[in-house]
């Protein structure tokens, strides 16, 4: 699951902007820390011998799979590296195996993500009012196509929101530079990741924001891997501080009002795109469904096979593993607790005991077991499953491991808006996203007031099931209870205004705002979140078939039913933000 930390790390630097600030020291009260040694009761080997699958979902076959789908071979598979390419050939050469159709790009199983590096010509300029303005400081830039402004006015439209941009004319906008201010934390996320259109006619969209999220420049500046979609117009964005806007209209933003005009400005913003060494690609698979009427409908069961790489350097794995678990429980949703004195007493008396069983081993591999290993293979597993039936349901299911997740939901973006089948005629999405661990050591997530949810031997956490369609949610629970899964379902990190908003942080989402009904199930979070120690020994393999199972039984449920699930929620617009 995309970290809240990594997609949004340019909240960082908006913290200022908040209205309210939390004022609890990030040094928490001392306390203990139940014992976190994976959520088995014997530790699992290192690395595992892998065995023929077979068609029925077991524990045997999603702990080959992960073993093989979490090797340090992969390094990773951090998106257009050569480590995720050999996970989506190995997704690929499954689906072959299998015999289920490919539905990606040219009679492949592969849909190609248009991905980019970003360089930033250091020579880039912004003149405004005869002051030439630094790159870095005063002003930034972000997408990927060069920006050339000449003698342009600069015209205020007003503050950008959540919800959308002030109205502006095309008289308006002729020629022009058209500025937007910035004043809460939700509108500037809008500006740098949202879909932006500028106003028909105008030279450029510049961005105003105040001199403290200054850091946010850095963010748009920085290189690296990111979409370029070649059937959209190139969105380029300026952004500026409020020392650049003294410079601009000869007032701060906070003083300006809309219809404000400003000096003529010049912009040479360059940067240079090139291809990764290897692509980033989602897997698509495809298995007809029995009916000739239901099958042209289709339920999509997905995850998403990247995760974030490699570290710059080895650590010691049994360090990180008990510093985690004491300090950081929520893994890198804890990455601002450093420790007090009590808990490096309590870490270093348990590494001590470690070190009784032999030397630690250097560590410098992310494996993503859990994130998203463990849904990826559970995907993988389902996709066995259903294609060794004799019966098929009457509807096709559509098997999708999306690419980029971990970026931006980067595969499931450019997935939905380039299905390969009729956007519209996707029922339901089911996204499995961690699903390997959720024990009763595991802190899985909070509640909306802050309290800290944990695991147990029937946990499992669903977000989003009547968000859209209050008919998918009834049907979830009543395959539970009715197919004797027994799980106990986890609401808490669904609720309205979550302050986690996991709900716009995994591949779902990018379904759910084209109004496509979907359940996430996941088992939540743990101290291995994000963390080199997310491997596939610490995985409880019988819990990881349980939801599995239950999955597989939804989908054949929503398969087989006469009628898609109605959709009777808020619908949402694809083009807005997503706020849970």
């Amino acid at each position: 699951m995309i970290s809240l930390t990594s997609r949004h790390r340019l909240i960082v630097a908006l913290a200022p902007l908040c209205v309210a600030a939390a004022t609890a020291d990030a040094q928490d009260a001392p306390r203990k820390q139940p014992v976190d040694a994976g959520v088995n009761s014997a530790p699992l080997p290192l690395k595992h011998t892998p065995r023929p699958t077979t068609g029925a979902i077991t524990s045997q076959d999603l702990m080959t799979r992960l073993y093989i789908f979490a090797d340090d071979s992969l390094a990773g598979r951090d998106v257009g590296t050569e480590g995720h390419f050999k996970a989506t050939e190995y997704l690929a050469r499954e689906m072959q195996r299998l015999g289920l159709r490919p539905a990606g790009d040219s009679g492949t199983y592969f849909q190609t993500l248009p991905l980019k590096s970003r360089k930033v010509d250091r020579l880039s300029s912004f003149v405004a009012g005869g002051t030439n303005l630094t790159l870095g400081q005063a002003w930034g830039f972000s997408g990927p196509a060069n920006i050339s402004i000449d003698d342009a006015e600069v015209f205020f439209a007003g503050p950008l929101t959540e919800e959308g941009m002030p109205a502006v004319t095309p008289e308006q906008a002729k020629g022009r530079v058209v500025a937007y201010s910035i004043t809460s934390n939700g509108a500037l996320q809008r500006a740098v990741v949202g879909r932006i259109e500028a106003p028909a006619g105008a030279a450029g969209v510049l961005f105003l924001m105040p001199q403290q999220a200054r850091g946010v420049l850095n963010y748009v500046l920085q290189g690296g891997l990111s979409p370029v979609d070649p059937t959209q117009p190139a969105d380029a964005r300026l952004f500026v501080t409020d020392s650049a806007t003294m410079r601009i209209f000869g007032n701060g933003m906070q003083l300006l009002v809309p219809g404000a005009l400003g000096a003529k400005v010049n912009v040479k913003a360059l940067v240079e795109m090139q291809s990764p060494p290897f692509a980033a690609r989602t897997v698509v698979a495809l298995l007809p469904g029995s009916d000739p009427t239901l099958a042209s409908q289709y339920v999509a069961i997905g995850a998403h096979s990247d995760h974030v790489g490699t570290a710059r350097r080895g650590l010691d794995h049994d360090s990180v593993f008990v510093f985690n678990r004491i300090v950081r429980p929520a893994g890198a949703e804890n990455d601002d607790k450093m420790g007090n004195a009590e808990q490096f007493a309590q870490i270093n008396a348990e590494l001590a005991e470690r070190r009784k069983n032999g030397p630690g081993r250097r560590d410098s591999i992310f494996n993503g077991a859990d994130d998203d290993g463990s849904g990826s293979m559970a995907v993988l597993e389902m996709a066995e499953y259903f294609a060794t039936q004799k019966v098929k349901p009457k509807r096709s299911l559509l098997f999708v491991w999306h690419a980029g997740e971990e970026k931006g939901l980067w595969g499931s973006a450019h997935f939905t808006e380039h299905p390969p089948v009729p956007r519209d005629s996707i029922v339901a999405q089911l996204n499995l996203d961690m699903v390997g661990r959720g024990s009763a050591t595991d802190q899985t997530g909070m509640s909306a007031d802050g309290k800290d949810l944990r695991g147990g031997p029937d946990y499992l956490q669903l977000v989003g099931s009547r968000r859209l369609s209050t008919e998918l949610g009834d049907l979830v629970e009543r395959v539970n209870t009715g197919k004797k899964h027994n799980f106990s379902f986890d609401y808490a990190m669904d609720a309205n205004g979550h302050p986690m908003n996991i709900y716009c942080r995994s591949d779902h989402y990018e379904y759910a705002k084209w109004n496509i009904p979907v359940t996430f199930f996941t088992t939540g979070g743990h101290s291995a979140y994000h963390q080199l120690t997310d491997e596939p020994q610490y995985i409880d393999y019988p819990h990881m078939q349980r939801v599995t199972r239950l999955v597989a039984d939804i989908a054949a449920e929503l398969g087989n039913r006469a009628n898609r699930p109605a959709v009777d929620g808020k619908k949402m617009d694809p083009r807005g933000s997503c706020k849970q």
